[in-house]
């Protein structure tokens, strides 16, 4: 009896182990959450309401990194991820590419009315539904509100009053000046803001225009004169914010995200800090804030797409959205929760942003836009660091963009 009796817990075990093994699973690709604990609650909610496993496949923080991985994947028709959680500026091209699947289907027009308009919108490939925008962002201008009261309306006025305040360790501006996707997304609301565009309606290449000229001229003398530190040409969004996180600068630009991170435990400049919408050019014209996020999108090779499309939605409804703006900061997709009190208490500001978000910019949106990128960050680099000239630097990367972007 005993025999027996071993026997089938054994055999029960195997089954269990059996039945485990077959469960249903997804592979979600992203990169680390800026509160993983946050992720991993949500995650282990979904698999007990679903009984499907999630497995995380953990990315670089830099986009960039991010960006060649899931181009080696989707180009190798791979298999083992089904949902990629991928930047808002790569849609085009993965659409373009069939390296995602249209999901008109599975969320129809009449499911899409609580999302902001500017995400929803990045989200879509000629006509088509893409992704589905999980959290967005836009920049803002940070400031030291102890030393100077009112933010500046224009950025001849930031300038004048870096210049003026900086000193005994303290610089004037920091952004993000490292050869990167940061750097074009910094000269991209300068040039938007002094009246400039990077193509025409037709494909024209307008970047190297007097606007483009003007606003990566302004960056360089930055730069050049101490305005900004040197160290800005090596500096992404971590290393420029815990500059101004460590109460070394000014002003700094960055992403709405890093409202929660100033006022955190541990930041010297906690209380101290304003926020307001990127200055103008010339305070007549409004500032111009570039639209960031990331969405959630089936890879077209995915085994599992049921699957996949069932998280993409747990992780994009309202009450999970709520936990990650409550306890990461970030700024939601759906409008209802910009009134949501529970939010509002963790995120007064939210509730300003929300109307700089319908007033946020979109890079070009072209299957091209990542080589184009790659191109304004080396010609916007060497002029940074004084090898090209602000014209000479875009009218390179102008001829390079004009021999892969149609003219239409």
């Amino acid at each position: 009896m005993r025999r027996i009796g071993c026997c089938l817990l054994v055999a029960g075990l195997l089954a269990g182990l059996h039945g485990w093994a077959r469960a249903e699973s997804v592979t979600l690709a992203q990169f680390r959450q800026r509160d993983q604990q946050v992720e991993n609650r949500l995650l282990k909610e979904f698999e007990a309401a679903t009984g499907i496993r999630v497995e995380q496949r953990i990315m670089p923080a830099s986009s960039d990194l991010q960006h060649q991985q899931y181009v080696t994947w989707l180009a190798g028709r791979d298999r083992s991820v089904d949902v990629y959680l991928i930047d808002l500026i790569w849609v085009a091209e993965f659409a373009s590419a069939g390296w995602i699947l249209p999901l008109d289907d599975r969320l129809p027009a009449t499911a899409r009315g609580d999302f902001l308009p500017a995400p929803l919108a990045s989200a879509v490939y000629k006509g088509k539904l893409y992704a589905v925008p999980r959290f967005t962002e836009s920049g803002l201008l940070y400031y030291r509100k102890d030393l100077i009261p009112t933010a500046p309306a224009t950025w001849e006025e930031l300038r004048g009053l870096a210049q003026a305040k900086r000193g005994g360790g303290v610089a004037g501006y920091v952004f993000q000046g490292k050869q990167y996707e940061g750097l074009v997304v910094n000269f991209l609301e300068l040039l938007w803001s002094a009246g400039g565009e990077v193509l025409g309606p037709d494909g024209r290449i307008l970047l190297n225009g007097p606007a483009g000229v003007v606003a990566l001229t302004y960056l360089v003398e930055l730069v050049g004169s101490g305005t900004a530190p040197r160290g800005v040409i090596t500096y992404m969004e971590r290393e420029s914010l815990q500059e101004f996180l460590e109460g070394r600068a000014l002003f700094h630009r960055n992403w709405s995200y890093a409202w929660s991170l100033v006022h955190r435990e541990g930041s010297k400049v906690r209380g101290k800090v304003g926020v307001a919408p990127l200055p103008s050019w010339d305070g007549r014209r409004p500032g111009a804030a570039a639209l960031g996020g990331w969405h959630l999108a089936i890879s077209a090779y995915s085994e599992r797409q049921d699957a996949a499309w069932r998280l993409i939605r747990f992780l994009t409804d309202a009450r999970a959205q709520k936990a990650k703006a409550i306890g990461e900061g970030r700024l939601p997709t759906l409008a209802s929760l910009y009134a949501d009190p529970d939010v509002l208490v963790a995120n007064p500001h939210f509730a300003a942003l929300r109307q700089g978000l319908a007033h946020a910019r979109h890079r070009p949106i072209t299957p091209f836009y990542p080589r184009l990128s790659a191109v304004l960050q080396t010609s916007l680099s060497r002029a940074l660091v004084g090898s090209s000239s602000p014209q000479e630097a875009l009218d390179a990367a102008a001829r390079e963009i004009a021999t892969f972007v149609p003219r239409e």
